[in-house]
């Protein structure tokens, strides 16, 4: 497979939910970068590509989730559920990718 990616991935499991057909549902981020996820989406339900995607990371020693709105670049059956790379564009608390990325 040809490598398309324009900055390097952190390796990490952490656990996520997104809103699917079924409302909040369980995924997995593999992988980060500063301006893209890869998500294992837990659910046996076709996401197209182009969505918007609504992902709430749960971090045990956070009260809130931090909130990322992305779209979904692409995506692949993998077994029974789906992998997919989301390009973020909101995170957290009202702040742009760009303000992100300019701290």
């Amino acid at each position: 497979m040809h490598e398309r990616r324009k900055f390097p991935r952190t390796n990490l499991p952490q656990k996520a939910i997104f809103f699917g057909a079924k409302g909040w549902e369980d995924c997995t981020i593999t992988e980060a970068s500063r301006n893209g996820l890869s998500v294992k989406f837990y659910t046996c339900e076709k996401i197209n590509e182009g969505s918007i995607i609504h992902l709430r990371v749960l971090f045990p020693s956070q009260p809130h989730p931090v909130e990322i709105k992305g779209s979904l670049k692409w995506i692949e059956k993998q077994g029974k559920h789906f992998i997919g790379g989301i390009e973020w564009f909101h995170i957290g608390r009202g702040e742009t990718k760009e303000e992100v990325l300019r701290s």
